[in-house]
């Protein structure tokens, strides 16, 4: 009889599945992770800080990101006044420690009297498409956007 159970539990197809590890709610907050706003996209970074002990975890704990379409430009113009650059720090870092260099002319620092950060996607023609406000945006958002945003 018990064999019988025994093979009945091997053979039947759902009887004996394997069930997936997930980590619940409360398992994630313990963790570190905040399930609600942890996006997939930031676990893949977890190994540029030497953490891929954490991606595991991470990506149980994470909302799937669904793939944005949007248009690519090729040429972006960060506009900033340079008397009002003190009030947005992450801005005027990206200004004075020339990060805009890094994506190859593609990111050019423009100062205009007045606006606030702001940058200007335009078309190879270099008319504008979009206008965004960067007044909130740290460095590390501006060169994300850019990597996604610029061909």
């Amino acid at each position: 009889m018990w064999v019988l159970l025994l093979l009945s539990a091997v053979f039947v197809p759902g009887f004996s599945q394997v069930e997936e590890y997930k980590i619940d709610v409360e398992e994630c907050k313990a963790a570190g992770f905040n399930p609600e706003t942890l996006k997939c996209g930031l676990c893949d970074r977890l190994s540029d800080y030497h953490l891929e002990t954490l991606i595991t975890d991470c990506q149980q704990c994470c909302i799937k990101e669904e793939e944005f379409q949007h248009n690519k430009y090729p040429i972006a113009i960060l506009e900033v006044c340079e008397c009002n650059l003190a009030r947005f720090p992450q801005v005027q870092a990206f200004v004075h420690k020339d990060m805009a260099q890094q994506f190859g002319g593609k990111v050019r620092v423009k100062h205009v009297r007045g606006v606030r950060p702001q940058v200007a996607l335009k078309d190879a023609d270099f008319k504008t498409k979009e206008v965004l406000s960067v007044e909130k945006w740290d460095t590390d958002t501006l060169i994300d956007f850019f990597n996604q945003w610029l061909e």
